[in-house]
């Protein structure tokens, strides 16, 4: 048991060193004024667009947060769970903890829909944003959910049997299984879970194929596939991203990028990912997530030891009580936010620098940040508070700036 919480020391200790000694741009202190790099139609539009995103996302916070916790801690949400466990019977606790898991999980997604819908769907449609219809905005909500109502009644599933069967050593075990789930998710995701939502091909010949396949040569890293995915059926956004591992490591265009940018512009793009790559951001933040499904798991222990002593329930493995984990556990992703966001935006912004040291390109490179802040209408200036909370890239005015420092 001592070897299984050892490992599970290493396992977290291993998540945050790969934050700390890892590449990073440097740092060049406070943005300059939005108002050096765009003007003021552009600086009013995106704060017209911007803000009340803030606002719709702070009360989408609050919903993830107070609709565990009334589910967990009012009479009320207290006699649903009740009711879903007498349905699935005591005596069989992981069954009756997943189910409770599940429906709590799906009602605080189902309570955000009026939120999403408003921003994902009304408020990009007014800006021109997107591109799709009712109907495939609601498959996208669904797939983009229920895998994760999935998941998480999986997990009470096998993890309530666990503590009761291993009471002592259950977090080491527990935790290191999640991370171990992660780490397939994050390896299969590409050929399992993204194709429910894109449609990929591979990048035909031509000027752009030739201009990444020079970046690719120059670059001295692997991915096994350059594709473009149909992104157009849902937005005129621009963008492109990593993912994978090993066998599934692949870079995906947006062909709203292919088709609307230069062939060094999408080069540069490219760059940026393989910037990624290069820094095996993908593999620090699956040891990142390892680390923080173990810590999660040690804490949920403690929660239930510590109710169990005080006379708050009868045994750490109480499916009555499966709706209380799930509000620490959003409690615990909400207040962690922050600091996912301050590791996103170093791993962004060294990828960046990356994306500059391998093209050496910092007019293309200027000239794209600029244009593509305006294409998806991003925030150049963010209010602080949104910017330390979610903000998981540097603003356009930070990138802008590292640009110009660089060709200096």
């Amino acid at each position: 048991m001592l070897t299984t919480h050892a490992v599970a020391g290493l396992v977290v200790a291993a998540g945050l060193l790969a934050q700390v000694v890892r590449p990073v741009a440097p740092d060049l202190g406070p943005a300059p004024p939005a108002e050096r790099w765009f003007d003021a139609s552009y600086l009013g539009l995106a704060d017209a667009y911007n803000t009340p995103r803030y606002a719709v996302g702070v009360v989408a916070l609050a919903l993830a947060v107070l609709v565990p916790c009334a589910a967990a801690g009012t009479r009320p949400g207290r006699g649903v769970t009740d009711r879903l466990v007498a349905a699935v019977g005591d005596r069989r606790p992981g069954r009756a903890a997943a189910v409770v898991v599940a429906v709590v999980v799906a009602a605080t997604d189902v309570a955000r829909i009026p939120l999403a819908f408003w921003v994902g769907y009304l408020h990009e449609g007014a800006y021109g944003l997107r591109t799709q219809g009712v109907g495939g905005w609601a498959y996208d909500w669904v797939v983009g959910h229920v895998p994760g109502w999935l998941a998480a009644a999986g997990l009470a599933l096998v993890g309530y049997p666990l503590a009761r069967r291993l009471p002592r050593a259950w977090p080491a075990v527990g935790g290191l299984g999640a991370a171990a789930a992660w780490a397939l998710v994050v390896f299969a995701g590409p050929v399992v879970l993204e194709p429910l939502w894109l449609r990929t091909w591979p990048l035909p010949p031509g000027p752009v194929r030739g201009e990444v396949q020079r970046v690719l040569d120059g670059a001295g890293v692997r991915v096994e596939a350059i594709l473009v995915a149909d992104a157009s059926r849902r937005t005129t956004r621009q963008n492109a991203y990593l993912s994978g591992l090993g066998a599934t490591r692949r870079v995906v265009l947006f062909d709203t990028l292919v088709q609307g940018r230069s062939p060094q512009e999408v080069g540069l793009v490219l760059a940026h990912e393989l910037g990624h790559q290069r820094n095996a951001d993908i593999g620090r933040a699956a040891m990142l997530a390892a680390a923080g499904a173990v810590a999660t798991a040690y804490a949920l222990a403690g929660l239930t030891r510590a109710r169990v002593r005080w006379g708050r329930q009868a045994t750490p493995a109480a499916p009555r009580c499966a709706a209380l984990l799930v509000a620490a556990v959003a409690v615990l992703s909400v207040a962690s936010l922050p600091a996912q966001a301050l590791v996103s935006r170093r791993a962004e912004a060294a990828a960046d620098l990356a994306a500059l040291e391998l093209t050496g390109d910092p007019q293309t490179y200027l000239a794209l940040q600029r244009s593509l802040a305006r294409v998806n209408l991003a925030d150049p200036a963010p209010p602080r508070w949104a910017y330390l909370l979610w903000w998981t890239h540097p603003p356009a005015t930070a990138r802008l700036e590292l640009g110009e420092r660089w060709d200096r």
